[in-house]
């Protein structure tokens, strides 16, 4: 996330970034690294920028200036924090996600998400926690080398969110990188590594989560965890 990593070391690197829209500038020389393997915390205020960014990153939205250098799109994959979801079965849903895989695949992915016996149901008749597993196993099960999250949590009830939480700690486990955002400021502590701050749309620290947390070096980092 810093300098003093190795290329290696690095997933994607954003550099200078600038978002301007009708006039108002929205995100203001923005410039971090991603670290291959690591789960990183978008964290801010409501309209801060974190949205804006992930989406930047992504490539959902072009830039008005900079560079972002990372994996292909292919190799990407985003959960948002209202899922889009298809006016299929939940199995055909994830079919839909991940053409590549086998009924058998497709029904394990299911399992471990219990909903194996929603499989037929339709998608859009699922709960909102349903829908949220649903959009995060589809993700998952496509092995992006990078894996964003928007809030994957929000208004998921406790099962829901230690589901989430399992499933992205063993996507960690096994190698992936993953950047998300969260209010929670216990989960981002939980499953957080390193975190970039955002306020008003200017990155304004970067730190290991365990630093940031317990020091941060920023007066508005100070302020932020004291409402968080």
């Amino acid at each position: 996330m810093t300098s003093d990593h190795s290329s290696a070391d690095i997933i994607m690197t954003a550099r200078d970034l600038i978002l301007r829209r009708d006039g108002v500038t929205l995100l203001e020389s923005v410039s971090a690294q991603i670290r291959r393997g690591s789960i990183t915390l978008l964290l801010g205020h409501n309209g801060a920028g974190k949205t804006l960014l992930m989406n930047c990153l992504h490539g959902l939205i072009t830039c008005d200036a900079g560079t972002i250098n990372g994996p292909s799109l292919a190799c990407q994959k985003m959960v948002f924090q209202k899922p889009v979801i298809t006016r299929r079965t939940t199995v055909g849903h994830l079919r839909f996600l991940c053409p590549q895989l086998d009924a058998a695949a497709r029904h394990d992915w299911l399992r471990r998400a219990e909903m194996d016996r929603r499989a037929d149901a339709p998608a859009r008749m699922l709960s909102g926690g349903e829908q949220q597993k649903l959009a995060l196993i589809g993700a998952l099960a496509a092995g992006p080398d990078i894996l964003f999250l928007d809030e994957p949590t929000a208004h998921l009830d406790f099962a829901a969110t230690k589901f989430v939480e399992t499933m992205v700690r063993e996507a960690h486990e096994q190698g992936m990188t993953i950047v998300m955002t969260s209010h929670n400021r216990a989960q981002a502590e939980r499953l957080g590594e390193d975190v970039l701050l955002l306020d008003g749309g200017r990155l304004v620290e970067t730190a290991p989560a365990d630093r940031f947390f317990s020091a941060p070096s920023h007066p508005l980092a100070k302020q932020y965890l004291d409402h968080l």
